[in-house]
């Protein structure tokens, strides 16, 4: 029954393609650093690193620890504390307004003429380190966040575990969930139900990218439309560190 499930699983992921152009955020081990990465799918692109607005740590029992962003040329990475268990990362990339021309230009909207369509974008990010066992710590909130429902790192890949979606702290229901987003950002399986809970895929032996996106009203309609939120939980599996 498990191996049907997991067989079903892959073939929805293979045929349920959504389109998701959105950039993400999430964190990787770079050159002996933990870099912030910005990038859509396996792309990892160049980005000013006052875009970083807040990185946070938590350590395995849930209490806060330091950790911070050192800004680089055209990245950032993060320095934390060594029992550092999770890190919140948040990204502003600002306004983009679609002008006359259909082209994309990063200012709002009331400073694009003929501009059609606006959005304010964030990013978020929460990165699972090392944990052990199957206990998760509450995390901090975030304005979109993926909260592992179980600890990821000690699964295999090919197994299924759950997450919950939060928006503004509540469970978010009938979101997509994009269980491999290095590899295939394109590919979605599943939604969350009622209670923003979905259970997902793990595709890789190694690192893990994990993204929904969500789009609300911006409260100042004459700079943006939307407020555009895209949010990942990143890990590696199959290592650990104590």
């Amino acid at each position: 029954m498990r191996t049907q499930r997991l067989l079903l699983a892959s073939a929805a992921l293979l045929f349920g393609c959504v389109t998701a152009s959105a950039h993400g955020i999430w964190t990787a081990e770079r050159w002996g650093e933990t870099g912030i990465v910005y990038g859509h799918g396996a792309e990892d692109g160049a980005y000013d690193p006052a875009k970083v607005k807040a990185v946070r740590a938590i350590d395995k029992a849930g209490k806060v620890v330091d950790a911070k962003a050192i800004a680089g040329d055209k990245r950032a990475v993060i320095e934390a504390a060594d029992d550092a268990a999770i890190l919140l990362v948040d990204f502003s990339n600002g306004f983009y307004s679609k002008g006359a021309d259909g082209k994309w230009v990063a200012k709002p909207k009331d400073e694009v003429p003929g501009a059609t369509e606006a959005g304010d974008n964030w990013k978020h990010n929460v990165t699972i380190r090392h944990l052990h066992g199957d206990v998760v710590p509450a995390l901090p909130a975030q304005p979109l966040q993926i909260v592992p429902l179980a600890n990821p790192t000690e699964l295999a890949a090919g197994a299924l575990f759950k997450v919950r979606v939060l928006y503004d702290g509540k469970p978010l229901a009938g979101v997509a969930i994009t269980p491999d987003y290095v590899n295939a950002s394109e590919a979605s399986l599943g939604k969350t139900d009622a209670d923003g809970v979905a259970e997902v895929l793990i595709r890789n032996e190694g690192l893990n990218v994990i993204a929904v996106s969500h789009a609300a009203p911006f409260a100042d309609l004459s700079k943006a439309d939307t407020v555009n939120h895209f949010a990942t939980l990143s890990f590696v599996n199959g290592h650990h560190e104590d």
